[in-house]
């Protein structure tokens, strides 16, 4: 055992026990932990050339959810032929779903529902709450809104960045029509736009002494949210009132015996804003031009309203106009009363 010893001594070699642990083992392990990330959704960007690609590509986006872009190839019209759904009324295109925050950018594009013979009546777009929706250098129009539609139905956001919305036809059900062009409850922005000649048109009464119902907005339909509309032309779009309809004797019979019931001749619905019905939220215009856009009231036995025939304004809204829009909402109509402006607002700074 010396010998080992002075061995150990003279090669300068530390002695070990053999039972004794590494200085690392005797530390406490490091413990690895998984840290939850932040959630990111990846902006997404489609170029549509044909209805089905503009389809597919909105469809996407609302998969994907947060802030996408449709770029449209330039000069095409997208001449809608179907309903793509009834969410909010019949609807040619997708309804741009909540959180999906999607801007269309075109260049001289139209989008339009078609005019070809027995293409049913349906709005372009319908903008979810809680969604968005830019639209940008495009022209909207022929959009016929049955019941509650039109070639808009924003109930989200939506942006109109130099957008033309035209020919455009809400056509009423019982409960009304609303949005010949857009119809919004989320967020809507609109610049460098035309609105034009689309139609809010309330439906006639059907049974004897029914009403006709209402129409609201024959450009646009703003019921909440937030819109803004910059550089924008409404121009030659209409809410016309549905008809009442004629009164009479109507005969009915029962266990008892029949009877006869007289009904006066129904009421005509009201045409409220023919260029554009805010119902709530937040709107803003600036560089906007309210151009020959009319309200007209349905026919019925007791005299139904028309009013606003460029912009009707609610109790409740939030609306201001720069002074440029203020001074260009001219040569509009109503049939009752107020054919420029119906409603409170402000003057934007």
């Amino acid at each position: 055992m010396w010998l080992k010893e002075l061995c150990q001594r003279c090669l300068d070699r530390p002695r070990t026990s053999r039972h004794a642990r590494p200085q690392a083992a005797r530390r406490r392990g490091v413990r690895l932990r998984l840290e939850q990330l932040e959630d990111r959704t990846v902006p997404s960007s489609f170029t549509a050339a044909t209805v089905s690609d503009l389809m597919a590509d909105i469809n996407a986006a609302n998969q994907s959810g947060g802030s996408n872009t449709i770029a449209l190839v330039a000069g095409n019209t997208f001449a809608l032929t179907a309903v793509d759904n009834s969410t909010d009324g019949a609807t040619g295109l997708p309804v741009i779903a909540a959180n999906d925050n999607l801007s269309i950018l075109g260049n001289g594009d139209t989008i339009a529902r078609s005019t070809a013979k027995g293409t049913p009546d349906f709005r372009l777009f319908d903008v979810a709450s809680g969604g968005a929706l830019t639209l940008a250098n495009l022209t909207l129009q022929g959009g016929i809104a049955d019941g509650a539609g039109g070639a808009i139905d924003n109930l989200g956001s939506l942006t109109l960045n130099g957008v033309t919305v035209q020919n455009n036809i809400a056509q009423g059900s019982k409960f009304g029509a609303a949005g010949g062009g857009i119809f919004s409850s989320g967020s809507l922005t609109l610049q460098d736009c035309t609105v034009q000649n689309n139609q809010a048109l309330g439906a006639n009464g059907t049974f004897t002494g029914d009403s006709g119902s209402p129409a609201l907005g024959g450009g646009l339909y703003v019921s909440g949210g937030t819109a803004s509309l910059t550089n924008v032309t409404l121009y030659d779009n209409t809410a016309q009132g549905g008809d009442g309809a004629n009164g009479g004797r109507v005969k009915s019979c029962g266990p008892d015996g029949c009877s006869n019931t007289f009904y006066p001749h129904g009421n005509g619905g009201n045409g409220l804003g023919g260029g554009m019905y805010v119902a709530g939220g937040t709107v803003s215009l600036h560089n906007t031009t309210v151009d020959h856009n009319s309200a007209v009231a349905g026919n019925g036995g007791h005299s139904a309203l028309a009013e606003g025939g460029g912009i009707y304004i609610a109790v409740g809204a939030s609306v201001c106009l720069d002074a440029f829009t203020l001074a260009h909402v001219i040569n509009n109509t109503a049939s009752t009363g107020y054919p420029d402006i119906y409603g409170a607002y402000t003057i934007c700074p």
